[in-house]
């Protein structure tokens, strides 16, 4: 079994869809037996989805709209839990 640590070294790759069928499920393993390795992909998963979101042509992004946004998410996810 994957070490928590080899996850997270994992994570971006994983969510991108860029690691091997092999190693996706025995990511996929290691996540259904540890909550804190799910709650560090679901918190890397939403940092992506904001930063996505952000536009590309802005000069000076809001770095403070940025970190807020990404707060209230964290905040309702871990409300769902």
């Amino acid at each position: 079994m994957l070490s928590c640590k080899q996850v997270a070294t994992l994570a971006s790759q994983y969510l991108d869809h860029d690691v091997s069928t092999p190693l996706k499920w025995r990511i996929r393993m290691h996540l259904m037996m540890c909550a804190n390795c799910r709650r560090f992909i679901r918190h890397l998963q939403i940092t992506q989805t904001v930063t996505k979101n952000i536009k590309v042509d802005e000069q000076t992004p809001d770095s403070e709209k940025i970190w807020q946004e990404l707060q209230q998410k964290i905040r309702q996810e871990s409300k769902q839990d």
